[in-house]
């Protein structure tokens, strides 16, 4: 794995990020492989599979608003051949009423080399449970 071979798969993941932080599916549509074969799990949700409902799913994510913010304080990456994974902690942050939430998921990014560009084919987020009593970001990551 080079270096250079990294950040390109570190910043495929950003971008796929900063599209669910604006809520822009003409940037999500330029992450994902449009292939039936790709798969979303959004926290809570079923499997989807394929490129039609993936896109649906998160157009209507964003049209109901989205979250506020996502932020990553854990993420690792590994690259093998053309595939890569991107495993990280997300803190989602959004507002219930008029009061500020946050949420935490534990998401697995998977991504195929295609020509010279990194392209989504899985994103997988599952919930992390609520502890029982308020701790901080730092706990939860150990």
């Amino acid at each position: 794995m080079s270096e250079k071979q990294l950040v390109e798969v570190l910043k495929a993941n950003e971008s796929f990020y900063h599209a669910i932080k604006t809520g822009d599916i003409g940037q999500m549509d330029n992450i994902w492989i449009k292939d039936a074969n790709i798969k979303c799990v959004h926290p809570g949700w079923p499997m989807l599979y394929g490129w039609e409902a993936v896109r649906e799913s998160w157009e209507n994510i964003f049209s109901s608003g989205g979250p506020l913010d996502i932020e990553l304080p854990d993420i690792s990456a590994q690259i093998l051949g053309d595939i890569a994974w991107v495993i990280c902690i997300e803190k989602i942050s959004y507002k219930v009423g008029n009061e500020l939430q946050f949420v935490f998921a534990q998401s697995t990014n998977i991504l195929k080399l295609d020509g010279s560009n990194w392209f989504l084919v899985l994103h997988h987020a599952s919930p992390i449970p609520a502890p029982r009593r308020e701790v901080t970001s730092n706990e939860i990551l150990q």
